[in-house]
């Protein structure tokens, strides 16, 4: 038997059912999304697809999927998620990454007041009280309305608009599972619905006096904040008014303005050189790449539990001044990403080169201030250390001490390293190329370089070797760039189903070993004879 989630409060006047077990349906995480992803890709395969094309529409679908669903925004559920690859299909003709991502949720919206029968003709009413609901749910600290707030709102409602018939409108709207009635009162079920309605009934509201324009700017100003960022998303999926977009590079600007930027060049990375040097060679080893991609969804499920368990200290209002700073660089960049990609087609370029420039530039100065802070960390661990070595001369912590050194060099490589793939992740587009290649050359520096080449080969596919072995070479100089190269590099073999020989002739460019070569190398040094 299923039944709708709201049914476990009326399974207590059921005694036939006490002897059946109650599951729920769970949402997905990485593994069974990525699983269910390649299923609908397979059901499209032909003999004559090219390997590299169907990995190239897996990870498109992906991306769409995750930008989508974003922390549960939509339910992870397979029935959301499928109608969610369902919309992409109906989209094609659209050029879905060139339209705002408001058009799939949108679509979810039609088809839930299709499934309780709304005539056509009365969707665009539906569509307004659920635009002045999510106006009014905004205002309210409860996030829903009470049975005398939702009287006074169709009262005021009626004011305005023509009437409508509350009742039948309320009933239509919960038994299509868009609203849903709770202890503190009316509210919308899923997070998405909130976030949609809302920021289009601020979007419509713009141009009619200051009062959008305060409650937009004070939003952009609490961006690190879940609905904050979610609303302002939302909100540019309804509205091109280049006001908004100037209101949220002004935020990102001011995020650790007094910061320089980490550039990765060679002068600057000295104290991690030493450390390059001591961690093992990089080996090109042959592995598959689906077992690859499952352990990275597993590895990123994991990381999705810690988030969630730390997502309320994450969303609290009072957090410190430098954690508030920490999480607007990183939803400030998931913001600007998505619009970049929504809306590669229609902005000029100037302004998406602006766009693109300056996130880059906070996640960079971010990058900076945190490299700075893990250094005082760690002199600080180190005179701790000495301290106790003279107050207890017969103990030997020279051991200790370099432990901790490489300990937290260690953290700063992979730190750098994870920063690149998160710049690249959030900004990066396969139609974008001309804009980043004008950021990249004109600031001109190894960090823009490695993000650019993370962007053409997850979202463009493009193993260009002769641009990876140049890369190589102007990074002769600085050997921890050239390892972070390497890596990337890797990365990317291991993901996708790379033919033998162009990954030979990869390893050989990269004067990386694989595992005959390493073998061979060695026996040699064990019999040199």
């Amino acid at each position: 038997m299923i039944a709708e989630d709201s049914f476990r409060f009326v399974l207590p006047d059921f005694p036939e059912l006490d002897d059946y077990k109650k599951l729920e349906i769970l949402p997905f995480g990485n593994v069974h999304l990525g699983e269910l992803i390649n299923k609908w890709v397979a059901l499209e395969l032909t003999e004559e697809v090219d390997d590299q094309q169907v990995w190239a529409k897996k990870d498109e679908l992906r991306l769409h999927v995750d930008s989508l669903v974003r922390k549960n925004i939509v339910p992870a559920k397979p029935f959301h998620i499928l109608m969610l690859l369902q919309s992409f299909e109906t989209m094609t003709t659209q050029r879905l990454e060139l339209t705002a991502y408001g058009h799939c949720y949108q679509y979810l919206i039609y088809q839930a007041l299709e499934s309780v029968h709304v005539k056509q003709s009365d969707i665009e009413k539906y569509l307004n009280v659920l635009s002045e609901l999510g106006g009014a749910i905004l205002e309210s600290r409860s996030e829903s309305l009470n049975d005398s707030e939702l009287q006074l709102f169709f009262k005021e409602y009626s004011n305005k608009f023509l009437p409508v018939d509350q009742e039948k409108i309320i009933t239509d709207l919960v038994n299509s599972f868009i609203l849903q009635r709770s202890e503190t009162g009316l509210k919308f079920r899923y997070r998405y619905l909130f976030y949609f309605f809302a920021a289009k009934k601020l979007a419509d509201t713009l141009h009619r006096g200051e009062e959008a324009k305060r409650k937009i700017q004070n939003l952009v100003n609490k961006i690190h904040l879940e609905k904050a960022s979610n609303i302002v998303l939302f909100l540019t999926h309804h509205s091109k008014d280049p006001w908004i977009l100037d209101e949220i590079l002004i935020s990102v600007m001011d995020i650790f303005s007094d910061e320089s930027e980490v550039t990765l060049e060679a002068g600057s990375l000295s104290f991690l050189q030493d450390f390059v040097k001591e961690i093992p060679d990089l080996v090109l080893e042959n592995r598959d790449a689906r077992q690859e991609r499952l352990k990275n969804d597993n590895q990123k499920d994991i990381i999705d539990q810690q988030e969630d368990d730390n997502s309320l200290i994450e969303d609290d209002e009072n957090l410190e001044n430098f954690m508030v700073k920490v999480n607007k660089v990183f939803r400030a960049i998931e913001v600007c990403g998505q619009i970049l990609r929504n809306r590669l087609g229609s902005l000029e370029r100037n302004v998406l080169e602006s766009i693109y420039e300056e996130s880059l530039s906070v996640s960079l100065r971010f990058l900076n201030v945190f490299l700075r802070f893990s250094e005082c960390v760690r002199e600080e661990s180190i005179r701790k250390i000495k301290k106790i070595s003279e107050e207890n001369p017969n103990r030997p912590n020279s051991k200790i001490i370099r432990e901790i050194e490489s300990f937290y060099l260690g953290i700063n490589y992979m730190v750098i390293l994870a920063m690149l793939y998160k710049i690249s992740f959030s900004l990066g587009s396969d139609k974008g190329r001309e804009i980043y290649s004008k950021v990249t050359e004109t600031k001109n520096n190894p960090s823009l370089r490695l993000i650019q080449q993370i962007i053409e080969l997850q979202f463009e596919k493009r193993l260009d070797i002769d641009k990876i072995e140049k890369l190589h070479l102007e990074f002769s100089k600085n050997p921890v760039c050239d390892r972070f190269l390497k890596q990337i590099i890797l990365r990317h073999l291991y993901m996708h189903d790379i033919g033998y020989k162009e990954r030979q002739k990869i390893a050989t460019k990269l004067n990386i070993s694989m595992p005959v070569q390493r073998s061979i190398c060695i026996a040699s040094k064990i019999n040199p004879n």
